[in-house]
């Protein structure tokens, strides 16, 4: 299966998907600096440096288009601009690409706050027109530290199969589904939804609706709020060797083979109040401004998270971004996605589509 991605960062979406099986195409990044990781990694794929270039007569049209599309007028933190905003305003170029290019599968990644944005018009929004292109639609909140990473990142991801309602079993499963087993239960963590709409799905059969709107999120089948999921990362892919010495900043002690932290607590400092909150054993969510000034990286006992490490918390092999300077790296791993999800949701995209044909 082949993909392409949009909003490509340093290739979050990208690792993961190859590393489900899938073979990259083509990509999409504008930031000069991603750019740079990206062509070390990628060297043969053709690459965009604006989405507003891509179009039906001269992409190659991939099986497949991943992306999450900027979330700074979306986030609870930000003004909330919405769509109408200037950065997350670009979803409608994804859109238009979506329309243009009509691959079998879509797969979108945002901040929680995409859904409660204008009160949730904005989603619906994009409901919308996914359903008018002829998608059905699924979306549920996953958090990163559930799939092998020591970092709580929840993020809302939006899974589109083109003609029917197969992508509800990507994103959702039975409780008897294969692999599912009790150990595998007692492991796996429950997934809440945050908010009305959050985890659901809308697949009509193919009739056009124009009844979508904010008040009306889910036509169909409403999930259930907790669910479980198995253990799908049985081999951990981030070990560090044990190093205690003062000073040290190239392996976490901290950090062991199940990526919990087992020596030292975690902590994260609000600046503003300069008040320091302990995050136990799990890392706070990984952000854009780390590196920027201020205390705006998490702790580690007495010294901050090192740009390797937050690299391990993103799922991303320790030298991934290392030509960068270290003030980039930590931009480009907050605005990551976690590698380890989105190899999850390829793998059951892969599956479903073997088992069709």
């Amino acid at each position: 299966m082949k993909f392409g991605s949009l909003f490509s960062g340093v290739g979050g979406f990208d690792l993961g998907m190859e590393r489900a099986g899938m073979t990259c195409v083509w990509q999409c990044e504008i930031d000069k600096y991603c750019n740079q990781v990206l062509n070390e990694h990628w060297k043969g794929a053709k690459r965009y440096n604006d989405v507003r270039e891509i179009t039906k007569g001269n992409t190659e049209v991939p099986d497949l288009i991943c992306g999450g599309f900027p979330c700074q007028d979306l986030s609870v933190a930000g003004k909330r601009a919405g769509l109408s905003g200037e950065r997350s305003g670009l979803w409608f170029e994804f859109e238009r690409i979506i329309g243009e290019l009509r691959p079998k599968w879509v797969v979108i990644e945002n901040v929680p706050g995409l859904l409660s944005s204008n009160k949730g018009a904005d989603f619906a929004v994009i409901l919308k027109a996914l359903d008018d292109f002829g998608y059905g639609v699924a979306w549920r909140i996953l958090d990163s530290q559930y799939f092998g990473v020591a970092q709580r990142r929840r993020r809302v991801f939006i899974v589109a199969s083109f003609g029917n309602g197969s992508c509800t079993e990507v994103l959702f499963e039975s409780e008897g589904v294969s692999g599912n087993t009790q150990q595998g239960a007692a492991q796996g963590e429950t997934i809440t939804s945050q908010s009305s709409g959050s985890v659901g799905t809308y697949w009509d059969g193919g009739q056009r609706s124009d009844t979508l709107d904010s008040s009306s999120l889910v036509k169909g089948q409403m999930m259930p709020e907790k669910r479980r999921f198995p253990v799908v990362f049985d081999e951990m892919q981030i070990t560090s060797k044990a190093n205690h010495s003062k000073g040290s900043v190239d392996k976490s002690y901290t950090l062991n083979k199940n990526h919990l932290m087992s020596v030292a607590n975690v902590w994260q400092m609000n600046h503003a109040s300069e008040v320091y909150r302990e995050s136990g054993s799990m890392s706070p969510t990984l952000q854009e401004r780390m590196g920027t000034g201020g205390n705006n990286v998490p702790l580690i006992g007495v010294r901050r998270l090192t740009p390797t490490e937050c690299c391990r918390l993103q799922g991303f092999p320790d030298d991934w971004n290392i030509s960068q300077s270290d003030t980039q790296r930590y931009k480009q791993m907050g605005n990551a996605v976690t590698v380890n999800v989105i190899e999850w949701i390829g793998k059951r995209i892969l599956n479903i589509s073997c088992n069709s044909n």
